[in-house]
């Protein structure tokens, strides 16, 4: 019995942190870097690898600050926390990958305050226990990977008939895509969809 709940459980934070919950289209959180940056694949891998590091890690060094220091100070901590993880990520990116991540432009450094660890952390994750904090922060992060990936796929080969190198041939192209307006745009549909596949799903549970 004991097992059932606890799979179930686990099956609702990956449910959640995928779908019903998406950081992105569902919650709305973390929407400008995807915006400004997922324009292409390459751009938007260099994203998630960002993102998906930084959060991961600072939310995880996070857990360990005391709960009866005030909130304002404990806040300022996750950032302090947040920019020290950022450092040796932005060597690395630097050294191994530059090209890709030049893409990232300001978006990469202002990822240390991003709302999972600013906000969620606070609100949600720090209430769970250990193991139940890492496993739906890593479902939350992997869904914003997800939507990054997908949002700069779409962008990159409706707006230039193109993927990387390779020319898909699309005839009829839509170059507003690559820009800010158009990534809100293309948010903007995303979670219009999900929304109506949530409610046509809790409509059949």
């Amino acid at each position: 019995m004991d097992n059932n709940k606890t799979r179930k459980k686990f099956d609702k934070t990956i449910f959640d942190g995928l779908f019903m919950k998406n950081t992105v289209l569902a919650s709305g959180l973390v929407v400008a870097p995807i915006v400004a940056v997922a324009t292409t694949l390459q751009s938007a891998i260099a994203l998630v690898i960002a993102f998906s590091l930084i959060t991961f890690l600072t939310v995880l060094i996070s857990s360990f600050v005391p709960r009866d220091i005030v909130y304002a100070i404990r806040i300022i901590l996750y950032t302090i926390i947040a920019a020290m993880v950022y450092v040796p990520i932005a060597v690395f990116a630097d050294s191994f990958m530059n090209q890709q991540f030049s893409s990232l432009g300001i978006m990469f450094p202002l990822l240390v305050t991003n709302s999972l660890i600013i906000t969620r952390t606070e609100i949600h994750f720090f209430k769970l226990d250990k193991l139940r904090m890492l496993s739906e922060v890593f479902f939350y992060i992997l869904g914003f990977d997800i939507v990054a990936i997908i949002v700069g796929v779409i962008r990159e080969i409706f707006a230039t008939g193109a993927i990387g190198d390779k020319i898909i041939g699309i005839h009829f192209t839509l170059p507003f895509l690559s820009t800010t307006f158009g990534g809100f745009i293309l948010i903007g549909v995303l979670a219009a969809i999900l929304k109506k596949i949530k409610l046509i799903v809790r409509s059949h549970s």
